[in-house]
């Protein structure tokens, strides 16, 4: 082969003429294992609520892959990559639309002036939240029923175990939230020596 000679003219030359390898266009990547887990729990929430047998939910979910792929995909495992992330987007917008007027009773429950949401059961979310601020104040389950027995047993609560509405869970949320705030540290109360008057 000489230098500057094009690719391929130094086997047309010698009359060794072999097919040159084009680049195929790359295959499309299939969903994702962490798209069909995220794909899946949105269609949960979603499509939860309807409390349909196995098969008919099954079926729901594919009509809509069908529908939101534009007839392209038939099913959940046959989605490409770029088709997951297009589905995903689409239940995500779904869900949150569904459970913003959720999160707002959950979030009034136990207020003045919105008693229609006194019964609302607790949210796993608030649930999570009650876990989370017993854990930065250093609690543990015990001490957390004393600080629920404690602050709010004029309201009928004993601890944990009494908080069946999102009012009961509200109160104790917004008084452990209260403590958070005023405490900079774990343990810089019980720390601090009394100052005289």
């Amino acid at each position: 082969m000489f230098w500057g000679e094009p690719n391929g003219a130094s086997q047309r030359r010698t009359g060794n003429l072999q097919p040159v390898p084009t680049k195929l266009a790359a295959e499309p990547r299939t969903i994702q294992p962490r798209q069909l887990r995220r794909l899946q729990a949105l269609w949960r929430r979603w499509a939860g609520r309807l409390a349909l047998p196995p098969e008919q939910d099954r079926r729901l979910r594919h009509y809509y892959i069908w529908a939101i792929t534009q007839h392209r995909c038939p099913n959940t495992r046959m989605l490409s990559e770029q088709q997951a992330a297009q589905v995903i987007a689409w239940l995500g917008r779904r869900v949150r639309q569904a459970e913003a007027p959720l999160d707002h009773i959950a979030g009034v429950a136990g207020r003045r002036g919105y008693p229609e949401h006194r019964r609302v059961p607790p949210t796993a979310a608030a649930w999570r939240t009650l876990w989370r601020c017993a854990a930065a104040l250093g609690m543990n389950r015990a001490e957390l029923d004393r600080f629920i027995q404690r602050h709010y047993r004029s309201a009928g609560l004993q601890g944990v175990a009494s908080l069946r509405t999102m009012a009961d869970m509200n109160r104790v949320l917004w008084g452990l939230k209260a403590v958070l705030r005023h405490r900079t540290k774990p343990g810089d109360c019980a720390r601090q020596p009394r100052r005289a008057a």
